[in-house]
């Protein structure tokens, strides 16, 4: 299996809290603890444009993700509780909008008409094949129950287990 290396480094004024990479994988999105989001290629970490918080939005950033094609970025602030799509080419809102709850986690997923939202979701294409080595399969002789009563035959396990084997 083939070993991570480091390839660079790059140190910042402000912690980062979030980050993401845009779905061509050439640009990094960066959300840091003063509220700032940024926008760096990562061939030389150039910087491409800095949001500042600002009244309108927010500053506690809590969420970021790009549209598929990788022409907006969108974050969510959980302190205005708010959404804000912006372009990548520029640092300005497209458009911004209220959610009830505080906002943790954000996916963006086209949606036709003929298909709902977890049509669209369980019929995604699977990236994890781009990023990650295939896992090798399991011997077929393997059971997870099988190792767990030869290690260990405690009788609290099988109390737990009843006449169930």
């Amino acid at each position: 299996m083939p070993a991570f290396r480091q390839v660079g480094e790059k140190q910042l004024p402000q912690e980062v809290v979030f980050m993401a990479w845009s779905p061509k994988r050439d640009l990094i999105a960066l959300a840091n603890r003063a509220g700032e989001v940024l926008l760096h290629r990562l061939a030389n970490f150039q910087r491409v444009w800095s949001l500042p918080p600002n009244e309108n939005t927010g500053k506690e950033v809590t969420a970021l993700a790009w549209r598929p094609d990788g022409k907006i970025l969108a974050f969510g602030l959980t302190d205005t509780k708010r959404i804000i799509l912006c372009d990548v080419e520029k640092p300005e809102s497209l458009h911004s909008f209220s959610v009830d709850s505080s906002i943790t986690y954000m996916h963006w997923m086209e949606v036709t008409e003929e298909s709902s939202v977890l049509t669209s979701f369980y019929n995604a294409e699977d990236e994890s094949n781009l990023l990650l080595p295939k896992l090798p399969a399991l011997p077929k002789n393997y059971s997870t129950t099988a190792k767990i009563f030869s290690e260990e035959k405690s009788d609290e396990i099988m109390k737990l287990l009843g006449d169930v084997r």
